[in-house]
Parts: structure tokens; sequence; C-alpha cells
């Protein structure tokens, strides 16, 4: 394998012909290598930061609610082509490789969302408030460990492993930056989402008018337990036909082995907690997943993160070489002789950045890891950097496994900080944090760049994008954090938070002896069954630590995207233009479903911080009883559907106007 550009490689590199770069590099850029254009100006710069803001806190809710997030590319790139289309009315017009910072910085958000509200959420699972300061010192932290970590490996994965690795959000964000031209009908598919969204939950959460859980536990024989159901609401559809049928049905999967079939085996042998054991059934199967499933899937989670690393040492090695040579060669080499399109941040900034964080995990009073969590921090999210940056190479942003690697990571951190004699299960926590929020930032980071690779951005003004990106996610993360949980509380059954509370679980349970160490091995076995028939571990692993209710959904959304693909072939489509377009069409509207249900989220989490709506639990109910809401429910759903399908399907076969 290649380690990496040479100095000699470097030296000549100008002087190679067209069709031998094409054959090393990959496909021509959109923006020339020799041509220079706007790219990281201050217009640019000042609206990624408001979608940035925007779109962490879209993310972190809905992350909390589901227990996945979105990729933000792609909205934030139609967002940005309408904002930069409105000014060039005015005469302030927008370069392609400008559209292309804003979706950098705003996708920077997204991804230290997802680390944030997998792991430091968790905090509240062990009677503790939300620390701010804590919050945004612990997420700069692990965001610019995500940056400089995958800086060596730009290289090897974004270009040597071009065909190999498509990174399909930022391969589909490229080319809709490369359709600015069609800005308009961008921001109308994203508006038929977020309209549709921002209505239907308004309906359903703000006036009560319709119920969007539909849920049952019942039994079969002598068996007791079984449960089935879902929480139908925009955002959950949305994140369905965003991952597709195929990962969807593993997350489904996962979902059914835990709901209807462990659940009802500890139910009907007596593992009922005795706290629950007089309750409802659907109550004694809530409380079975909480108590033990939940360990399962962190068992299989363990195992699957693992799987990744060890898939994944070439890659390491490789990354480790580049980085090696380049400290080796001179400056000059490593930057000025080559093309802009080639050109990095420093890697003696990454080397010297990586030391003062490692000194900062252990001296700021914010983050109180200790010098032995500080290491742990530091090496496992350079492996774990390393794994996210190539999976989602793979699977894409919204299937990245950061749970899986924080899982891992509170597992060796918890046994090793026990060791010390440490007892505060927080401290492992923000250990996990640190890797967990610099994995995420790392995938997000990797699709970004593939997105500035086709387009023909420059690497090094991408990156600092993304770190200014970081720096005011980290900001405003714990207050948007302190907000959600003011309002729903984190953990309740609006926002429950999955992934923060099996890290809470994980940190607790191993320090005090109480973890279900039995569970985490049928889950690490199971995990190994399915390494073993070629089926990919972690989407399994979500499914089962998801409640069932959020799972069916997530599946509806991934047969809506299916039913809709074959619809589409059936009618004919030799040259695949209609499939390409209906992709287009229904992963905007989808990112709008998502989004309008955020906006929705915020503007009900504001009414009950003020009061409305604290004691009724809905800020302005219609008195509609359960039986006419369920109705008035399905019938909602079947409207949404509907909306959807036809937005997508209008443009099938013809191009986006």
């Amino acid at each position: 394998m290649s380690h990496g550009p040479s100095q000699e490689t470097a030296v000549s590199d100008e002087s190679q012909t067209t069709t031998e770069r094409a054959q090393r590099d990959g496909p021509a850029p959109t923006v020339p290598a020799g041509k220079s254009i706007a790219e990281l100006t201050i217009k640019a710069v000042l609206i990624g930061l408001a979608l940035n803001v925007v779109l962490l806190t879209a993310n972190m809710y809905l992350g909390m609610r589901s227990g996945m997030t979105i990729s933000a590319s792609i909205p934030a790139a139609v967002i940005s082509m309408g904002v930069f289309y409105a000014l060039r009315n005015v005469g302030i017009g927008g370069t392609i490789l400008e559209n292309n910072i804003v979706q950098t910085m705003t996708s920077a958000g997204e991804a230290l969302a997802a680390g944030v509200i997998f792991t430091i959420a968790g905090v509240t699972y062990l009677d503790q408030s939300i620390d701010i300061a804590e919050t945004a010192s612990v997420a700069v932290l692990g965001g610019l460990l995500g940056v400089l970590f995958m800086i060596p490996m730009r290289r090897y994965l974004i270009v040597e492993k071009h065909e190999e690795l498509p990174y399909p959000e930022g391969t589909a964000c490229a080319d809709v930056l490369e359709a600015g031209s069609e800005g308009k009908g961008g921001i109308k598919l994203i508006s038929l989402g977020f309209l549709s969204s921002f209505v239907y939950m308004w309906l359903a959460n703000g006036m009560a008018a319709f119920r969007t859980t539909i849920q049952t536990a019942f039994s079969v024989g002598q068996t007791r337990g079984f449960a089935i159901g879902g929480d139908f609401t925009p955002a959950l559809i949305g994140v369905g036909y965003i991952i597709g049928p195929k990962i969807a049905g593993y997350v489904f999967g996962g979902g059914l082995l835990a709901w209807m079939m462990l659940i009802p085996l500890l139910i009907t042998g007596g593992f009922v907690p005795e706290a629950n054991a007089n309750a409802a059934l659907m109550a004694q199967a809530n409380a079975v997943w909480e108590n033990y499933i939940r360990y399962v899937g962190a068992g299989a989670m363990l195992v699957g993160g693992f799987y990744a690393i060890l898939s994944m040492t070439g890659t390491i090695r490789d990354a480790v070489g580049t980085a090696v040579a380049e400290l080796r060669g001179s400056a000059a080499t490593a930057t000025g002789q080559r093309r802009r399109t080639q050109r990095d941040l420093p890697m003696k900034l990454v080397v010297v950045g990586a030391a003062v964080i490692a000194l900062a995990l252990v001296a700021l009073p914010q983050v109180q890891v200790g010098l032995l969590g500080g290491v742990i921090a530091v090496i496992a999210a350079f492996l774990f950097v390393a794994v996210s940056a190539y999976l989602v190479g793979v699977v894409g942003s919204s299937s990245n496994p950061v749970s899986g690697m924080a899982i891992a990571t509170i597992l060796i951190a918890a046994l090793a900080l026990k060791s010390t004699g440490v007892t505060d299960p927080v401290v492992v926590l923000v250990t996990a944090s640190v890797v967990a929020i610099a994995a995420a930032v790392a995938g997000d980071t990797s699709q970004d760049l593939k997105t500035g690779y086709l387009l023909g951005a420059t690497p090094r003004k991408q990156q600092i994008a993304q770190i200014i990106g970081i720096g005011i996610s980290a900001l405003f993360a714990g207050w948007v954090l302190s907000f959600f949980h003011q309002a729903y509380g984190i953990g309740s059954n609006t926002i429950p938070a999955p992934q923060a509370g099996t890290m809470a679980l994980l940190s607790e349970g191993v320090l005090t002896g109480t973890a279900q160490w039995g569970m985490i091995l049928i889950g690490a076995v199971f995990a190994i069954v399915l390494i073993l028939m070629n089926v990919p571990v972690l989407p399994f692993a979500v499914g089962i630590y998801l409640p069932i209710t959020l799972a069916t959904p997530i599946f509806l959304g991934g047969l809506l995207r299916a039913g809709i693909d074959k619809y589409v072939a059936w009618k004919g489509d030799p040259d695949g233009s209609a499939a390409e377009q209906t992709t287009y069409r229904g992963r905007i509207i989808a990112a709008g479903l998502i989004t309008g249900e955020a906006i929705m989220g915020i503007v009900i989490g504001a009414l009950y911080i003020r009061g409305i709506g604290t004691e009724t639990g809905v800020p302005y109910p219609l008195g509609l009883d359960a039986g006419t809401q369920t109705i008035l429910g399905v019938v909602a759903l079947v409207a949404l559907l509907g909306i959807f399908m036809g937005g997508v399907l209008r443009g099938s076969q013809t191009a986006d106007a």
C-alpha cells in the first residue's frame, strides 16, 4: 500500500501529464487546480456560522429523540445556495467553493452534536446537571482532535481510495452544489418537507389533534411480553428514507430481536425488575429493555467497534506513514510545491495541536479526566478517527457508529480508571465524550473533504472552516443541551436520548461492579455470529438498544424509499436519470422533514419553559378523546406519506426545475 507522497512525488507534481494525474488523483475537479476563485470569504464564514447553530440545534433534538443524527451537508448546501441566489439579486454573488465552505462549517455543528448528545448528555442519568463550561471544553477539544487526526489520512482515504470509498453524502453534496443553478428547485423541495413536518408536529404535539405513537404488548400462549409499535413522526420517517431500506432493515431487525424475542423470553422467565412486577405488560417490557437488553446492545457494539479497528489496521499504518513522510520533508515540499487542491494544514500543526490538547485534557479544571484518562482519550481518539473516517466512506455519516466507539472507550477507560481508584462515572463519561466527538467530527470532515476533492476546493481552507465551525458549535452545545433538558427532560419519552442513557449505565456499572456482564457477553457473542455471517453488526446493535417505537418508523421510511425506487424502475428508466432525480428530490424533502420537526420541537420547548402546557403536556389541547386521536393519527400519517411521495415522484421523469 502507498504511504502517501514522497518528496520526489511532490517536486515532480507539476511536470506530470494530465493523464498521469487523472490516473493517480482520480477525476478532474469542477474547479481546476490551476484556477483560484473565492472560497474562504467573510460572507461564506458568516452564513456558515448562522446555519451551523441552527442545524446543531436541530440535530441535537433529532439525535436525542431517535438515537441517530443525519448529515447536515446536503440541506446546508441547498440552503446556502438559496442565500447566495438571493444575494446575487442584489449584486453579491457566491462561488461554488464558497457554497462548499458554508456546508463544511454547517456540517461541523451536526457532527459535534452527535458526539455531545451520545455521551455528555448522559450526566443527567447520573443525577448531575448540564455544565455548560464543561460541555464547551470537552466539545472543542474532542472536535479539534477529530479535525487534526483526519489531516494525515486525507490523501490516502480521499484521493488514493477514491474508487473504493464513495463517501455517499460527500459525493451527493458535490452533485447538489454542481447543480447550484437550480437553487430555486432545491429550496422548494426542502420547504415542502419543512412545512409539512412543522404543521404535522404542531397539530400532534402543540394541539393534541392526533397521536403519533401506536404501540401494544401482548402474550402468545404461555409466553408474555411481545411488544411492537411505532412513533410515526416526520423526522424518523425521513431518517429511514435517507439511510435506505437496507440499513433501516438492519436497525428494525435489531429491534425485532430485542422486543419480539429477547424481552418476551426474559419476562416469561421472571426477569422483570421488582418495581415493575405488577405494572402493565408494556411497562414491564420497557423495564426489561432498560435493565437488561441495552447491555446486550452494548456488547454487540463493543465487538463491532473492535472488529472495525482490526479491519482498519492498514489504513492507520498508511496514515502514520504519510504523516512521518511529510514531517521528514521540508515545509516547502509539504505545502508550497503542491497544487492548490492538495494543500493541507501542515503536519507540524497536527503534532503540536494534539500535544496541546492532551495537556489541556489533564490540566483544564472543566475537564478533569486526569493523566490516565487523557492518555486513553487521545490514543482512542486517533484509532477511532481512522475507523470513523473509513466507515463513513462506505455507509455514510448518518450510519456512522459513533456510539459503538464510545461504548468501547467507556469499557476500556472504566476498567483502567477503576484500577487507579477512580469511582466517579462522570470522569469515564467525559473521557468517552472526547473520543465520541472526535470520531463524529472526523467522519463529517472526511465527507466534506470528499466534496471538496470533487469540486476542486483547497483542503487547507476547508480544514480551517471546519475548525471555525467546531469552535462556534462547542460554544453553543452546552446551552442547547441545557435548553432541551429544561424543556423536556433528557431521558423522557420525548427525548429519551438512548445512547446517553446507555453510556451512563455502562460507566456507572463498570465502576460499581453492577454492570450486566452476562448480557454484555450475550451481545458480544451475537455480534461474533453476525460477523461470521458477513452481516453488519452496528446497525443491528443500534436497533437492539433503541425503543421499538423508534426503529419501526425508521424502517417505514426505508420501505418508502424502496417502494419509490421500484415504482420509478417499473415506469421505465433506461438511462437512470429518473432514479437519480428521485434520489435527489427524496433526500432534500426528507431533510426538510427532519428540520421541520426539530424546529417545532424548539418552539414547543420554548412554550414549556414559559409555563404554557406544562400541566397538560400540550400547549393548546383540543380536548379530543383517545380513539379520535388514534384515527386522526392514521389519517395524518397517510397524508404525510402522500405529500412526500407526491413531491418526490413529481420530478421522477423530468429534470428538476
